[in-house]
């Protein structure tokens, strides 16, 4: 047995991370492999996991949620929908901030992109939960991705009382994008953990993506609700990657996080008009 695939049955042991898909669970064991000696390589493996993973969903219990799916009925109304979303969504401090400003958020972004038929939610977390607030038309599909095989497992229970046209897989898309084109991609206050991960993933993703537009959003607060700076800061990486790639874009701010919606394959000069708008 490899040191890779040792790792690897390590982290598949453990009962805080087993649960994660087998790529990423590869990725960290060849990550670790690579920097530390083979007695050092687990924890190493484990510390960026934390990292990437572990420090922003400790909070999530999967099993709870699916209790709480499980007293929905089997043809529930939209209120009782809305009701256990949001019981499920305060589960995690990220998705949770976004609650109070949500319907404005997608009214705000689809008054400007329009309905969109085909969505791509990659590295979702738990934000499918706030579809009741898209106002999405009967016949939209909807495909989610994130890399904690529970998490997708309870998604499918939620799209399984919404919508045929909804689906949840396993997959990291910093081992492969999942084959998509459609109307837009949401990258949710995704691309701060990815590029801890791999530097440069930014542009990569948003060069490969086959859509009409894609949301990239960013805290401007941290988990305490501390500001530091944060805003600026990623207000000014957004600004230097959607400008190194020519893309023209619309800002939404809102309490805790900036939106930046990007036409993909409709690049501009970076000296061309770019608007922003800000609605609080």
């Amino acid at each position: 047995m490899s040191d890779i695939d040792t790792v690897f049955q390590k982290l598949k042991q453990s009962k805080k991370y087993k649960y994660l898909c087998d790529d990423t669970l590869y990725r960290i064991s060849h990550w670790a492999v690579q920097r530390f000696p083979p007695k050092e390589a687990v924890k190493a493996a484990k510390n960026k996991l934390h990292q990437v993973y572990g420090a922003f969903f400790a909070k999530i219990n999967p099993l709870r949620m699916q209790k709480l799916l499980k007293q929905i009925s089997a043809n529930p109304d939209a209120e009782t929908l809305k009701s256990m979303a949001v019981k499920i969504m305060q589960s995690h401090t990220s998705t949770c901030e976004r609650i109070p400003f949500m319907k404005k958020f997608y009214s705000d972004l689809f008054k400007r992109i329009g309905k969109p038929k085909k969505i791509f939610d990659a590295a979702c977390g738990l934000n499918p939960f706030s579809i009741p607030w898209m106002d999405l038309p009967p016949n939209t599909e909807y495909y989610a991705c994130d890399i904690d095989t529970q998490l997708i497992s309870v998604i499918n229970i939620f799209f399984s009382c919404l919508s045929s046209s909804y689906r949840a897989e396993c997959a990291d898309i910093l081992v492969s994008i999942p084959e998509f084109t459609g109307d837009v991609v949401f990258l949710l206050k995704t691309l701060p953990c990815l590029e801890q991960q791999q530097k440069g993933i930014s542009e990569k993703l948003l060069t490969s993506l086959k859509a009409k537009y894609v949301v990239i959003s960013f805290p401007s607060a941290t988990l305490c609700g501390k500001a530091k700076g944060m805003g600026n800061y990623y207000d000014t990486f957004a600004l230097e990657l959607i400008n190194s790639l020519n893309f023209n874009y619309i800002k939404l701010e809102y309490p805790n996080e900036l939106f930046y919606v990007i036409p993909l394959g409709e690049a501009h000069s970076v000296t061309s008009h770019r608007r922003r708008i800000r609605a609080i």
